[in-house]
Formats: C-alpha cells, sequence, structure tokens
C-alpha cells in the first residue's frame, strides 16, 4: 500500500502538488477522471485547508472531463451557466434574491466605471421585497407561537418543579444549550430524545421593537432599498 503524503497549505511543497494538479487537469478525460478523483482522496493526508483546494479541484476536473466528451465543446458564455449553477447548488441553495460575483481586476480598466454603481434591477429588488414580507410574516407566526408555547411552558413549570426541586438552584441544567463541550452536547442530545421538558425558545428574529432586523424587513417592504442603492431597470 502507498504511504499517504501529509499535505500543509501553504508549503511549498503544497504549491508544487498544485501544480501537478493543475497539469493533470489539462488533458483530463472522462476515462481518466476517476483515477484523478481516487489520487486526490487516497494518496493524500489533507489538512483543514488542502481539502478544500482538493475539492475545488475535482470539480474543475470533472468539468473538464465533461467538456472533452462527445457532447461538451461549450462557449464561454455557457461556462458562464456552469459557473453560476455550481455555485447556487453548492454554496447558495437557500438563496432567493439573486446573486453577483465582483471582479476586482475590472478595476484596472477606466470603461467598468459603472459596474460599480451601487445599482440593482427591478426584478431584484422586488424579489428582495418579497422575501423581506415572507420572513416578517414567518418572524410573526414563530412569535406567536413562542408565546403560546411559553404560556403553556408556565402553567406545566408548577409540576415540572414539583418532579425537579432543583430547578431554580439548577437552572442551566434546564436550559438549552447554547455553547458547550462536545460531551456536553452529546448529554443534551440525550435529555432532548428523553423528552426532556425544556423552557420554549424565544425565536431568533422578533416582532420586537427592539429588533433590528426585523424593523430593516419592514423598511424594504414599505420601499426603502437599504445600503444607499438605486433600483434601475
Amino acid at each position: 500500500m502507498q504511504d499517504t503524503i501529509k499535505l500543509e497549505e501553504g508549503s511549498e511543497e503544497f504549491k508544487a502538488i498544485q501544480d501537478e494538479w493543475d497539469s493533470k487537469t489539462g488533458d483530463i478525460t472522462l476515462e481518466t477522471l476517476p483515477g484523478f478523483l481516487d489520487e486526490l482522496v487516497t494518496r493524500y493526508d489533507h489538512d483543514y485547508g488542502t481539502i478544500c483546494h482538493a475539492m475545488a479541484t475535482a470539480a474543475t476536473a470533472a468539468a473538464k472531463a465533461v467538456n472533452r466528451s462527445d457532447q461538451g465543446g461549450i462557449t464561454g458564455f455557457q461556462a458562464g451557466f456552469v459557473m453560476w449553477g455550481f455555485l447556487r447548488q453548492w454554496q447558495f441553495s437557500s438563496n432567493k434574491t439573486g446573486l453577483k460575483i465582483i471582479d476586482y481586476d475590472k478595476f484596472l480598466y477606466p470603461q467598468y466605471n459603472g459596474y460599480y454603481e451601487k445599482v440593482i434591477t427591478v426584478d431584484t429588488w422586488e424579489a428582495i421585497q418579497k422575501e423581506a414580507a415572507s420572513n416578517i410574516d414567518k418572524a410573526d407566526a414563530d412569535y406567536s407561537k413562542y408565546l403560546l408555547d411559553l404560556e403553556q411552558y408556565r402553567a406545566d413549570l408548577v409540576e415540572f418543579v414539583g418532579r425537579n426541586p432543583d430547578y431554580y438552584e439548577n437552572k442551566e441544567h434546564f436550559d438549552h444549550l447554547v455553547f458547550g463541550t462536545s460531551s456536553e452536547h452529546d448529554a443534551y442530545k440525550e435529555k432532548i430524545d428523553s423528552g426532556f421538558e425544556f423552557a420554549p425558545k424565544e425565536p431568533f428574529v422578533t416582532c420586537k421593537p427592539d429588533s433590528d432586523v426585523y424593523r430593516h424587513w419592514q423598511s424594504i417592504v414599505n420601499g426603502v432599498v437599504p445600503f444607499n442603492y438605486i433600483v434601475e431597470q
């Protein structure tokens, strides 16, 4: 069995290996792709950063291999769709209002002055307003449910404290875990699985007057475009 090569992001050795990967993807095909992917995950002992580079290389290699197939040979315009398709599926699957990539290399060319203006399209603005309204509806519903759950919890608490007389002296034991060690999270999960009675969690975003996020959503719905942006067709 071949010994794995331990990689360290930022090392000169890893930079050389990245060059080797780039060279191999240069003429990758559907036939050679499986072996290359296997090499990326079995030949090396990755650290926190190098595994990310390996995954990015794997995705690029797969795209290049498909492009070299009989049905490949896409144009640069099509390649843009591939890039956005990957970004949406991999990192932004929950995005509902649109995305933009800013290429700061264009700062080097005067004709791109308008490219950096704080402008969004009418369609994007309408999508943002629609999502803000949806967020408000959900926040209202979540907070209403929280208040009902809290009322029921307070009614149940008398009986609960009777069964757990140390409730007020050991209240952390009865509260939801926010931060903690791995073992503390394991113990917390066991309590949840056993049907342990916790106080209801207040929603992260509420309709309370001091909620900056909620007021921001309301402002958007009311037609105020945030961050000094301009809506243009």
